[in-house]
């Protein structure tokens, strides 16, 4: 008779045989012909959204000794351990994802469990936050003169924008040329329909392809004396839209 185990019970069955009974541990490693491994059960998972690149997800599985194959954003599977913990690529547009498949001894793959999350980063999730100038000098009467713009984008991600607007002082620096009564704005055409892509750290002037620039003008005004503007300033200032 063979030395029993500490994991096995022995009895002595008819005719002198040993049957070896199973353990309920050993009953657990089996899986009967035409069922199905069951896929792992995640424990903790990222926020949807999520405003943080490096991110943790947990599972668990009912089956001890399983080994775990995932995948983040739908890239090559590999092996892995709960908790695991990545970090994403904030440029990828979209919902992110992340996925794990049980594995046993023999090879055979459960069913992934998935789940899907956004990322918002931090400057994004409160707003778009993009720095736009542009200056002009050397006005005359009647002659529309354009104004080169320069976005930038300071933040970790790409930016579109969307609309841009442009408003002047109402009064001159020093005071005397009344903006309202001499001067006239074109607006640059930039709408939802023209999307300007502003990358990641970077600056882009405009006009572009696809959209035409802010200009102003001084108004010809035969019957009002423009001599008051002569050397005068204003401020500029821009307001419009973004989205990542």
């Amino acid at each position: 008779m063979k030395t029993p185990t500490s994991t096995r019970h022995t009895a002595l069955g008819l005719f002198g045989v040993v049957v070896v009974l199973a353990t309920s541990a050993d009953a657990a490693k089996t899986v009967a012909p035409g069922v199905l491994l069951a896929a792992p059960v995640l424990r903790s998972v990222p926020a949807d959204p999520t405003s943080t690149v490096t991110n943790t997800v947990a599972w668990i599985h009912p089956r001890p000794g399983v080994g775990f194959r995932c995948t983040t954003d739908d890239r090559d599977w590999f092996p892995c351990t709960s908790p695991l913990t990545w970090e994403l690529d904030p440029a990828t547009d979209g919902r992110h994802t992340f996925s794990v498949r049980a594995v046993d001894a023999s090879g055979r793959e459960s069913l992934p469990a998935r789940y899907t999350f956004a990322y918002r980063d931090a400057l994004r999730a409160s707003s778009v936050r993009l720095t736009v100038t542009g200056s002009v000098d050397g006005l005359a009467p009647g002659v529309w003169v354009p104004v080169p713009v320069r976005v930038s984008n300071p933040g970790p991600v790409p930016v579109h924008l969307t609309s841009l607007e442009l408003h002047v002082a109402a009064d001159s620096t020093p005071p005397g040329c009344s903006a309202a009564t001499n001067l006239e704005v074109r607006q640059p055409q930039v709408t939802g329909g023209d999307r300007v892509l502003v990358p990641a750290r970077s600056t882009v002037t405009l006009p572009v392809a696809g959209t035409a620039p802010a200009a102003i003008r001084l108004r010809d005004l035969p019957t009002v004396n423009q001599d008051v503007c002569k050397a005068k300033s204003f401020a500029l200032s821009w307001s419009g839209t973004a989205e990542h």
